[in-house]
């Protein structure tokens, strides 16, 4: 019976990263023009999150989708808590006639992405809080408890 051999795993190198790629398969500004609109659309910055709270906070709302304990640790003011594994049962304590921005804990966690998608699918106008509740931290704005 043969044996098997082992191939050697190549690494990629830094000139091997984007060398696949050719210049006719790069994508042409029309595309990007139209991926960096709907990447604006869909988030927004703890910058921009805090002007929108400042100009008029009853036409947003901030639904935190993280665990009571996330939670309870501190919070963007007047913060929603709904956790992510909650959302579908409880969509309708959300309204429809504001925007509503989610929230998690941090750049790496997918839950503010996977909400604002459910939210987006269902008829609600959501966004999604880049860097989340870290981010909002970082940039010195204040947390509840």
């Amino acid at each position: 019976m043969p044996t098997a051999t082992a191939r050697p795993v190549r690494q990629p190198t830094k000139a091997s990263y984007g060398a696949r790629r050719s210049a006719s398969s790069a994508p042409r500004p029309a595309q990007l023009s139209k991926y960096f609109a709907d990447k604006l659309a869909a988030e927004l910055g703890p910058h921009n999150l805090k002007r929108l709270l400042d100009e008029d906070a009853s036409q947003v709302v901030v639904l935190d989708v993280r665990s009571r304990e996330g939670f309870d640790a501190g919070h963007i003011p007047g913060a929603v808590h709904m956790p992510f594994e909650e959302l579908p049962r409880r969509l309708k304590e959300l309204p429809h006639g504001k925007s509503i921005v989610t929230c998690c804990w941090d750049v790496t966690c997918l839950l503010a992405t996977q909400a604002a998608y459910a939210l987006a699918s269902k008829g609600y106008r959501s966004k999604e809080l880049l860097g989340g509740i870290e981010a909002w931290r970082k940039a010195g704005f204040p947390v509840e408890k």
